[in-house]
């Protein structure tokens, strides 16, 4: 089998020749490039072929270091304008009904940032962020998509991120955590009308891109308990799920979440999600579970992807012989249901040798 069918024949349940071992090498790629210690047998190679060098395969998403197959434009009178001083970058959304301002900090060779200034600061922002909401176009580029599938061919799949949901887009998109949950006890009424406006602007994702010929779509998230509790979890996320989940099985789609944070406590409430699989779950020590709780909540019924946390990759943190041991054991744990890859990518620091070993260690096990 090819990894594609290798990583499709996990969702659909059905017989493989072994575990696939699919990873997201990304940002190792593009960090090493731009410092320089990419290592210099992989000049000329795309991501693509040096996962096929390392027997692995690529979980290639749209708009991640990547084109967009997804095109999103503003309808109506939206303006940006952006600048930037030092590693800050200042952006102000101008509409009708007022003015939006954010502030992100770049990281090192402005591969990556993070918000430190939030657009929505005020019940006043409220009305702004809505008309943007509102305007929000989606369309799905069919030339762009043919072109990533020629690239990539049967070595991976092309995956795609939706917008996250109502409450994980206000506390990472929008209003950050602390003021979400302040405006939450305060206005309840209010955010939760603001969340019901989000769902409806995800609409236009779903409906533009449920009849594509995407298999496989990731809702997103970045769930990490200590922020969405069990509760707001069970509250705010789970009928989300189910919705998104019902409607795009609909067209015949795989659907998953990424969580990639401490999720122990919500490994049960996952089941009730109606979703297909869940990406990233992060074990000790890097996160708070043991393969030994996903397999007593999850069971066989949902697809794990990924599985082995990102610093079994740097050799200065964990021993080869730990390494080793903790492949053999999820691969044997988990021998239905695993799309097998690195929680949530690979670290720029990873010697990428480990990458090959995996996938020694897959290929010993199913010549037995």
């Amino acid at each position: 089998m090819n990894p594609r069918e290798r990583i499709l024949a996990v969702f659909e349940k059905k017989p493989r020749d072994k575990i696939p071992w699919n990873i997201r090498p990304e940002f190792w790629y593009v960090y090493n490039k731009a410092k320089g210690s990419l290592p210099a047998k992989y000049t000329g190679k795309d991501i693509a072929e040096i996962c096929e060098e390392w027997g692995a395969s690529w979980r290639c998403y749209s708009g991640y270091f990547v084109e967009s197959f997804v095109k999103v434009w503003y309808e109506g009178d939206v303006e940006f304008k952006t600048s930037r001083s030092g590693n800050l970058v200042t952006t102000e959304i101008k509409t009708p009904r007022g003015v939006l301002r954010e502030v992100s900090m770049l990281g090192e060779f402005g591969l990556s940032s993070r918000l430190v200034e939030y657009p929505v600061k005020s019940l006043e922002d409220f009305k702004t962020l809505r008309y943007l909401l509102e305007n929000i176009r989606v369309e799905f580029d069919g030339e762009v998509y043919g072109k990533m599938k020629l690239r990539l061919g049967d070595r991976g799949v092309l995956w795609l991120f939706f917008p996250r949901s109502p409450l994980q887009a206000l506390f990472i998109n929008y209003m950050g955590v602390e003021r979400t949950v302040r405006f939450l006890f305060r206005y309840k009424r209010e955010v939760e009308d603001l969340m019901d406006d989000i769902k409806a602007s995800n609409d236009r994702f779903y409906e533009a891109l449920a009849p594509s010929p995407v298999e496989i779509f990731n809702l997103g998230e970045n769930i990490d308990c200590r922020i969405t509790s069990p509760k707001l979890f069970e509250e705010y996320c789970v009928p989300y799920y189910r919705e998104r989940s019902d409607y795009l099985h609909k067209y015949g789609k795989y659907v998953h979440i990424h969580v990639d944070g401490w999720a122990k406590p919500i490994l049960p409430l996952l089941r009730e999600t109606g979703l297909d699989g869940v990406e990233a779950l992060t074990v000790e020590p890097v996160g708070d579970m043991t393969l030994e709780d996903i397999k007593s909540t999850l069971g066989d019924e949902m697809v794990l992807l990924d599985g082995i946390p990102f610093i079994f990759f740097i050799p200065e943190a964990v021993s080869l012989e730990k390494f080793d041991k903790f492949v053999e054991k999820i691969i044997s744990m988990f021998p239905e249901n695993l799309v097998l890859g690195i929680s949530d990518e690979l670290p720029p620091p990873a010697d990428e040798n480990r990458v090959k070993r995996v996938s020694e260690i897959i290929d010993r096990r199913f010549r037995r």
